[in-house]
Order: structure tokens, then sequence, then C-alpha cells
């Protein structure tokens, strides 16, 4: 009642003060066509909205607590199913993790024959009577003719001979061939580099739904590499695809990103079965990120000498 004594005694002066803030509704000082003015009880709410803001503001962080509040609940309810496996878990994880450090740099492709190898890849080749390269060709022949290009390329043996085979499988069709020939043209894997050509090899494959081609086009979409130019909801949109089809890395990087909220609004229980089926495909992050889940304490790759950045 005191504010609507104090508001009717000053009514005229009340107007002035909130001509600047009420240009859709006070239409007088605006459009003299319309001559409108709110009711009386529009004005004091408006008036007392404008003079007394800070409840908006604590409405809005209770708000934002709550959703964090059931954020965590569900991520809580996503994570009880494995616990009962729980431990057979990180021991199987384990014992898989002693031999990583033999891993190749790179996680693909998943087939990185060593130079000693290529004489016998060539060998089969002839026993089996492969064609050429750019030739149609049996599942077999095409992939001996794709690990002896990665052989060619990854063990540094003859890059360029490596980048003319994946060449041409990926001119007969194949998708591979097509996605390792742009890998070798970002990285300069022993070439030179050829953005344009490269981006034309992803673009060909991820229209014909490579997965990898997919996980490929939004990593350089994510970090702006090859010349683009950042996306991160784009880059999003392309990882679900490639996740869609049980793509490892991208089921990772989709789980990332709903932890994060990268290109997306965060949702921490839906990041859960990506990341557990990541884990159990071999990815390294995905377990790092589940095991930390599960200890109640998120950091991320930060690692134990991190903040914790969700704690549940």
């Amino acid at each position: 009642m005191a504010m609507a004594c104090l508001l009717r005694s000053s009514l005229s002066g009340l107007r002035l003060a909130l001509r600047p803030t009420l240009s859709d509704v006070h239409l007088i000082a605006y459009k003299p066509r319309v001559q409108w003015i709110p009711p009386f009880p529009i004005l004091c709410a408006t008036a007392a909205a404008a003079m007394f803001p800070v409840r908006e503001v604590v409405c809005s962080e209770q708000d934002e607590e709550a959703k964090q509040r059931d954020q965590i609940r569900r991520l809580q309810m996503a994570l009880e199913p494995l616990r009962p496996g729980e431990a057979d878990m990180r021991t199987r994880w384990t014992k898989e993790e002693e031999g990583w450090f033999k891993l190749p740099p790179r996680a693909w492709p998943e087939v990185q024959p060593k130079a000693e190898e290529v004489d016998a890849l060539r060998a089969k080749l002839e026993t089996e009577r492969c064609p050429s390269p750019g030739y149609e060709m049996s599942p077999s022949c095409a992939k001996l003719t794709f690990d002896l290009a990665s052989a060619l390329v990854f063990a540094a043996v003859d890059p360029p001979q490596g980048l003319d085979v994946y060449r041409s499988l990926g001119k007969s069709g194949n998708l591979e061939g097509m996605v390792a020939s742009a890998v070798v043209l970002i990285e300069g894997l022993g070439v030179k580099q050829d953005y344009k050509e490269a981006l034309q090899w992803l673009h060909k494959a991820a229209d014909a739904d490579s997965a990898q081609a997919l996980y490929e086009l939004a990593s350089l979409l994510y970090t702006g590499g090859a010349g683009l130019a950042e996306d991160e909801p784009e880059a999003l949109r392309l990882w679900r695809r490639a996740a869609a089809q049980q793509h490892r890395d991208a089921m990772f990087m989709v789980a990332d990103c709903l932890l994060e909220g990268i290109g997306c609004e965060p949702d921490l229980a839906a990041a859960v079965p990506l990341l557990h089926a990541a884990a159990m495909k071999g990815h390294r992050g995905a377990r790092q990120h589940l095991r930390q889940l599960l200890d109640g304490k998120w950091m991320g790759f930060d690692g134990a000498a991190g903040p914790a950045r969700i704690v549940v």
C-alpha cells in the first residue's frame, strides 16, 4: 500500500521517469496517433519491477540452481546401472591398458603396418591376383591395397606413392581411400599440404555417410583446422551422425560436448551411455571420464591436479 500511495501522489513524475523504459507500453511519447496509457495497476507493477530488480535476479539464480540439481540427480541415475559391474570393468581396463604405450600416435587407420611388412603385403596382393588400384576389386583386395598404402605413408616408406594408392581407391568409390587421402593432405604426411583437395575428399565421403569422414570433418570444424571457421554446433551435428554409426571417437566427442555444454545445452546424463560405449571400444579418454564420474568428481583431462568441475 505504501508503494501505491507513493505512486499515486507522484503520477506525473512517474510517467516522466518510466518514459525511457516503456517505449513499447507508454505509446504517447512515440506513437502520437495512439492515445493509450496503460491502466494504473500496470504502471505500478512496471515501476515496482524497475525499482526492485533484485527479486528477478534471485529467482533466476534459484532456477539455475534447480537445473543444476536436476542435472546431478539424472547423472546419478544414469551411472547407477554401471555400479554392479564397475569393479570387473575397471580390472579389465587396467589389463588392456598395460600395452597402450605401444599404440601408434594416430588412432586411424586402425591397421598401420610396419615398413618390414610392405614386401609381404605386395606378395599377398599378387597371390590373390588383385587388380591395380583404381579398378574394381573384391573387399579382400581393397583391404590389402589400403593396408599397403597405409604402410607406405605411416611407416614413411614412400608417402607420395601411398597417397597415389589412396587416391586411386578413392576415385573408384572406396570411402576409406577418400578419407585417407584427405588425412594425408591435411597433415602433410610426407607430401605437401593441400586443404582444398583434402576437403573435397572429406565432403565426398561425408556425403556418402562415412563415419570416419564425418568425424574428421567435425574435428576440423571444432578446431578451425584446414582453413575452416570454427563452428561448434555444426561439429557436434556431424559427430552425432558418426556416433549413430557407433564410431568410437565420435561417441566420445558427443559425450564430451554434452558434459561441457559445447555446441549444445549440457546434458550430463545423456553423456554416460556414450562414454560407456566408447570406453568399451577402448577409448582412453572415455575411460578416464567415466572413472572420474563414478568416483564422484569429474575433472576432465586436467586429472587429479585440476579442480572438480562436476561433483556427483
